[in-house]
């Protein structure tokens, strides 16, 4: 329940329309009411404009921002309000008794000190999302600098056997990525779909446990990732690397991965893990895939339970996404090295001169590149510029491949080329189907006719596993495709297409849909259940129990690839799964991807509408690729970008004397 309000009418007007435009919610009018309650000692116009500026904070940490810049505050707050010029505003917080404004040199809060709000370098910030980000960052910037002293001689023997070093006629990034990660606590290997992250940190473990073996040891390797989806996909395919590598070099390699709350040990109800920093994980490396994915919160809690020894190796795509919930953590630290957007480098002259050394004397490139100090702005010099590689070459996607460069087209925002490429017909693997919206039953219609008579016969293929009792093979038929929706309501959202699609599968005989859990209807959670070890993501299918027909489960498939079936009473929140978000679908691989753009109308003005939602959905597609979308909806998301406030990049420059 809502506080009893306390600001006077006219602010209060003021935060009712913020709240009737939807630029606000209700718990950060309230929050603002508990601000302006507060500040009972400062004179109303101090008041009314510390209680918006908490409102205004509050509202953007709901749209996933950590902080706000101070210096945007010039701006009208959705023209409802006008915060006064800095000097007065500052003279505002000095005096508040909500805000506390930290110097460069202070780290922690004094005890006496602890309030919800916090400005530090520029940056307002709720103070949770302070501390979140503050402790992550020292310890970043702490184990950034924490080296492996390695047996050179013996690396180089193992890497010559991971590695074809006489064919390296040019730098090859997987190499120096391993090389890189394997001499330092602390690294992150980036790229995009098939530039082969998952392979290089399959090499990375053999070298490890290589060398750790000549010493008599074996490192306890821990492999996690965000969903339980993700986890499955990493588990499959560092299994499938393991194959590849020299018989010699395959031991001691992990395959089984878990999801992070897994690994940290969920409590129920709580936001709060079993490991911490006064209980520290047990393990010497940990593999942390789809960084992307992680949040500020969640990735400040794993880094907090880090033995103080361990190496830690993130695997992302930058370019994807950022999480679901707050801050952009992966794309915050790319931002922050040298190797991101337009700065990618192609050379090692990113990294410092001893690190170019130490990667020369293990890997295969031949000669020290000059180490151009003058390129570099040592003022704006990242405390993490060695411990970044970017994998670029893709192993999926060649010059061929529509995918590979609409991916490339889109990344860059270039709208033209990215409706030429799909215009073109030149690449098989890229498809545009742009609807007519001009009535619910068209849409209707043209959803049949053009989406789900191209899912039709992988969908029959699927039910004839299923008749023939064949679980795993009907699981495999679903990775086969996956219709993919910016918005779960509206025309083209996931709410309408699991229904149209639902609907036809039932005229065509393939399901019978009469009642709620029927044969053959994919699911996938929305809730974690820890007890249950099932997570948010994880998929599904109802079946009867071979043993006892007349029970209907629904089953998954565990980590450890055995089949689990489950009472649909025991399982929480369940959605039927033809039909996913693009962000559900993040850690996921299909054959062909059929991605679906709501129109744009003057009640959504594309919102939430992005070109990382679009590369997202895109890089989802193996070997097919099909935009359901109207041009002004394609081009809309390509002029947008996923820009969240955060000041964790700043952070993790060498200027920063603070955290």
């Amino acid at each position: 329940m809502l506080m009893q309000v306390q600001t006077n009418s006219e602010l209060q007007e003021a935060l009712k329309r913020l709240l009737k435009m939807a630029k606000i919610r209700a718990i950060d009018m309230a929050f603002a009411d508990f601000i302006y309650s507060e500040e009972s000692s400062l004179d109303k116009p101090a008041r009314e404009c510390l209680s918006m500026l908490a409102a205004h904070v509050s509202a953007q940490s709901g749209a996933q921002h950590s902080c706000i810049n101070f210096e945007s505050l010039g701006q009208p707050f959705f023209g409802v309000y006008h915060f006064p010029e800095s000097n007065k505003l500052l003279e505002y917080m000095n005096e508040s008794r909500s805000f506390i404004i930290l110097a460069a040199s202070v780290i922690n809060f004094p005890e006496h000190a602890v309030r919800p709000l916090v400005m530090q370098n520029q940056k307002l910030y709720l103070q949770r999302y302070w501390q979140y980000e503050s402790q992550l960052a020292a310890i970043i910037r702490e184990k950034s600098i924490k080296t492996v002293e390695l047996d050179l001689a013996a690396a180089k023997s193992l890497l010559n056997e991971l590695f074809d070093t006489d064919s390296a006629l040019s730098i090859d990034w997987q190499e120096i990525a391993v090389c890189l990660a394997s001499s330092q606590k602390l690294s992150f290997i980036t790229g995009g779909p098939g530039t082969g992250k998952t392979t290089t940190v399959t090499k990375l473990l053999a070298l490890l446990q290589g060398l750790a073996a000549k010493k008599g040891k074996i490192l306890n390797i821990q492999l996690v990732a965000p969903t339980g989806k993700a986890a499955a996909r990493l588990t499959e395919s560092i299994s499938a690397a393991k194959q590849k590598l020299p018989t010699a070099l395959q031991t001691n390699l992990p395959e089984q991965c878990q999801t992070i709350h897994r690994l940290l040990g969920a409590r129920p109800q709580s936001p709060y893990f079993k490991a911490d920093a006064s209980h520290p994980l047990h393990l010497d490396v940990l593999v942390l895939d789809e960084a992307s994915m992680v949040d500020l919160p969640l990735m400040a809690k794993l880094f907090a339970a880090l033995p103080k020894n361990a190496q830690i190796v993130l695997l992302g795509d930058q370019d994807q996404l950022a999480s679901v919930e707050t801050g952009s953590v992966l794309s915050d630290i790319c931002e922050a090295s040298y190797f991101h957007g337009d700065n990618v480098h192609h050379s090692l002259a990113g990294y410092s001169e001893t690190m170019q050394q130490r990667l020369t004397k293990m890997s295969s490139v031949a000669t020290l590149p000059r180490f151009d100090s003058e390129a570099i702005d040592t003022k704006q010099q990242s405390i993490i510029q060695d411990n970044v590689v970017r994998l670029i070459k893709s192993h999926r996607f060649n010059e061929n491949s529509g995918i590979g460069q609409l991916a490339k087209q889109v990344k860059a925002g270039q709208v033209a080329q990215c409706l030429s490429l799909l215009k073109g017909g030149q690449f098989a693997d890229i498809d545009w189907y742009q609807p007519t919206l001009t009535s619910t039953k068209t849409v209707a219609d043209e959803i049949l006719k053009n989406l789900i008579t191209k899912l039709l016969p992988v969908y029959q293929k699927y039910s004839q596993a299923l008749q023939q009792g064949n679980l795993r093979q009907a699981f495999k038929y679903l990775q086969q495709q996956q219709v993919l929706c910016a918005q779960k309501s509206g025309y083209w959202g996931v709410t309408q297409l699991n229904a149209l699609i639902e609907s036809e599968l039932h005229k065509q005989g393939l399901i019978d849909n009469s009642k709620d859990f029927y044969i053959g209807r994919p699911v996938m959670l929305s809730k974690n259940d820890h007890q249950l070890k099932l997570f948010n993501g994880d998929i599904g299918i109802v079946m009867p129990d071979p043993n006892n027909i007349s029970l209907t489960k629904v089953w998954f498939v565990t980590p450890e690839g055995e089949l689990r079936g489950l009472l649909p009473s025991r399982l929480p929140s369940l959605e039927t799964l033809y039909a996913m978000t693009i962000h559900k679908s993040q850690g996921s691989e299909f054959e062909s991807v059929y991605l679906c753009l709501p129109a744009i109308t003057a009640n959504n003005q594309g919102r939430g509408l992005n070109r990382e939602l679009i590369y997202t959905g895109l890089t989802r597609a193996k070997k097919h690729f099909m935009l359901f979308a109207e041009a002004n909806a394609l081009s809309l998301s390509l002029g947008q970008q996923c820009i969240r406030g955060s000041g964790l990049a700043d952070r993790l420059l060498t200027k920063q004397s603070d955290c």
